[in-house]
């Protein structure tokens, strides 16, 4: 390996350190605790220092949010190839959204709580863009025909994120294992209703 190739692992190694001493901080805080200063102590270097490989704590924060989004769109796409009928497609995919959040609580929260403009990242917007695809390949083979494509992907996505972030606040009773259950019925009695719908 030359000097130039070692010199960047090296300084990947140092961000990759950077990010995970920021959302250890997060995890253990709160992100409003989260500062240059702070992370700069947690792996022994100058705050100044920092500044090398971030520009402030917002670079921080926006490429931990892309690498969240990325592990998500990763796993809900290995989910949806596991599955072949559209309909089980679709409830792996909330499956797997599920446990990705329960893995991921803090990371969840700086990509779904924090952060405005979701609309903006490509990685956000080819996640939308999975769940599109599933949803479309569900109504196409159940000659179903939703009023707006859009607007259906948006009532699924906002009923898994109310149900993960009420049950992340341990607002459902019985906790995250009727929660989880309540995920799945979910999903099945809004794609019940979009069948029985004349024009959903």
């Amino acid at each position: 390996m030359g000097s130039k190739e070692r010199r960047e692992r090296e300084r990947e190694a140092t961000r990759q350190a950077i990010l995970e001493a920021a959302l250890m901080i997060a995890a253990q805080e709160g992100w409003q605790a989260v500062t240059m200063r702070r992370v700069a102590e947690r792996i022994e270097y100058s705050p100044s220092a920092l500044y090398k490989y971030f520009e402030d704590k917002e670079a921080i924060l926006e490429t931990l949010l892309v690498q969240g989004f990325a592990r998500l769109l990763e796993e809900l796409r290995q989910a949806a190839a596991e599955e072949e009928d559209p309909g089980e497609r679709l409830l792996r995919i909330a499956s797997a959204y599920w446990s990705f959040v329960w893995r991921n609580q803090t990371l969840y929260e700086l990509m779904f709580s924090l952060h405005q403009g979701l609309h903006d990242i490509k990685e956000a917007k080819a996640t939308f863009a999975l769940v599109r695809s599933a949803l479309a390949s569900w109504s196409e083979a159940h000659a179903v025909a939703l009023r707006d494509l859009d607007d259906a992907v948006d009532i699924l996505w906002a009923t898994l994120h109310g149900l993960v972030s009420l049950a992340l606040a341990f607002l459902i009773y019985g906790g995250p294992p009727r929660a989880q259950l309540l995920l799945k019925r979910a999903v099945h009695d809004l794609l019940r209703a979009w069948k029985q719908a004349p024009s959903s």
